[in-house]
């Protein structure tokens, strides 16, 4: 898993009245809390837009001052409702020892039997919840495609990853090769 080096500051008048305040001059709240600790601070929005609008997932080194730094994952996020910039983060405080359950970005990999034959690859989702420790979890999950055949779907109930737990339904659409139609009419 890839680290993000963050660096805030500490915010300590809090309130909607103040945070309302802290985002027009270009601040997003933070908060980060786990491990008994529970610490608000501020990013600059820029750095806000990053983290959240990213296919990646990180680890986050937290530094707030000399003595403050913390491990952390992103666990929730707030969107403006109509204008799409970011209102809030919450940091869940973790170390590298820690299970954590964390959604992974998905990258098929190979050369599907099916589009060999003329079929369509249709991704099905971009990210798959797990369940492992952070030390365990790679940046991105690799899922090979290249048994998949015309017609079929694979899901998360044929995967499995080292050291990983899929938390995922197991009847969740990883991939699909479509049969396109022109094949469909010369089949029948």
């Amino acid at each position: 898993m890839q680290v993000y080096a963050l660096r805030g500051e500490p915010r300590y008048p809090r309130g909607s009245a103040e945070a309302r305040r802290l985002r027009r001059a270009g601040k997003v709240p933070c908060a980060l809390y786990g491990k008994g600790l529970e610490q608000a601070f501020l990013i600059p929005q820029t750095e806000a837009q990053k983290i959240v609008f990213t296919p990646h997932t990180y680890f986050f080194q937290i530094t707030l001052t000399e003595e403050f730094s913390y491990g952390a994952i992103l666990r929730e996020y707030q969107l403006h409702p109509v204008h799409d910039y970011v209102m809030h983060l919450d940091f869940m405080a973790c170390g590298e020892e820690d299970e954590v359950t964390i959604a992974l970005p998905v990258k098929l990999v190979g050369q599907a039997e099916g589009v060999q034959m003329g079929g369509k690859l249709v991704p099905l989702t971009r990210r798959l919840r797990v369940k492992g420790k952070i030390k365990d979890l790679p940046a991105v999950l690799e899922i090979d495609i290249s048994r998949l055949k015309l017609g079929k779907t694979l899901t998360a109930a044929n995967l499995s990853f080292p050291n990983l737990q899929i938390i995922a339904a197991p009847d969740t659409g990883i991939a699909r090769i479509e049969v396109p139609r022109a094949l469909r009419a010369q089949q029948s």
